[in-house]
């Protein structure tokens, strides 16, 4: 598949694709943020577990 072809089926793509309504956009936020709240929360609780591995004197590496 050449460079060209792949420019026409970008095009392609982009004159088929739709702006997401209100109520999508909303969701789609949504998903966004708890994900974030996820990785941050199992971040945090490795951050605390290691600390606490730290203070009672197990070496992490």
């Amino acid at each position: 598949m050449g460079l060209t072809d792949r420019v026409r089926t970008m095009v392609r793509v982009l004159k088929l694709s739709e702006k997401p309504g209100v109520s999508e956009l909303k969701l789609s936020l949504k998903i966004f943020l708890i994900g974030i709240l996820i990785v941050g929360g199992m971040a945090f609780v490795v951050h605390i577990v290691a600390s606490l591995l730290q203070l009672t004197g197990v070496k992490l590496g």
